[in-house]
């Protein structure tokens, strides 16, 4: 009997030194202290992270470069572009298609394509998208591809706005236009209106000056122009 109750007080003094030998939890409630500390730095961090949304991104300085509208307009702006746009629309309106009917067969023999590729280039110029600036105010071009005859020709056609002056240039090989629509005072050919057709050997220069309410159009196969030749005095 003693016995068992000698072992029992052993057991139970064991399960206490036990209980006395165990960690101690830490406090869960941070002391006023650390609780100000704490505040502060969220405090911080919220006013970093304002100032970093107020900031524009380094990456803005590297975006994609403005387009850059056609020099010959003297402005690199949306207004010049709409200038030039609204030009081109008046010039479409006031020539009718059907002033270009029947030179289907003589610009096909020119160009050296048949019938139906003629008739297809021929109603590109009523394509206001089909146009891109020329080397003067009031000038637009379309570049084409001609048939094996004309290789190594720049082939196209050249629309010209009324009152328009094309500026003064040196032919390095043969030239030949087809006048398809309006007038011109030519320096070299004269007065051209449609129908006309203006050839010229290499080596030679001119400019030309639209004339009359009407835009100046006409299609031209040439080997080469050259526009920083000085115009004689």
């Amino acid at each position: 009997m003693r016995a068992s109750t000698a072992a029992g007080v052993r057991r139970a003094s064991a399960r206490t030194a036990a209980k006395g030998s165990r960690p101690t939890r830490p406090e869960t409630a941070a002391s006023p202290a650390t609780s100000r500390e704490r505040t502060a730095r969220e405090r911080e961090q919220t006013r970093a992270s304002r100032g970093a949304a107020r900031e524009p991104p380094a990456a803005a300085s590297s975006a994609a470069p403005r387009a850059r509208w056609p020099a010959p307009l003297g402005a690199s702006s949306a207004h010049g572009q709409l200038l030039r746009r609204a030009r081109l629309l008046a010039s479409l309106a006031a020539e009718p298609a059907s002033a270009r009917a029947g030179v289907a067969a003589r610009f096909a023999a020119i160009f050296d394509v048949s019938l139906e590729r003629a008739r297809a280039l021929l109603a590109r110029v009523d394509d206001p998208d089909a146009w891109e600036a020329g080397p003067a105010p009031g000038t637009w071009l379309i570049h084409f591809e001609a048939g094996p005859a004309c290789a190594g020709a720049d082939t196209g056609f050249v629309r010209c706005a009324p009152g328009t002056t094309f500026p003064w240039h040196r032919h390095l090989g043969a030239e030949h236009n087809l006048v398809l629509a309006g007038h011109a005072d030519d320096s070299r050919f004269g007065r051209l209106g449609p129908g006309d057709e203006a050839t010229a050997d290499g080596d030679t220069e001119h400019d030309f000056t639209v004339v009359g309410d009407r835009p100046f159009l006409y299609a031209v196969r040439v080997f080469g122009v050259d526009f920083t030749v000085p115009r004689p005095a």
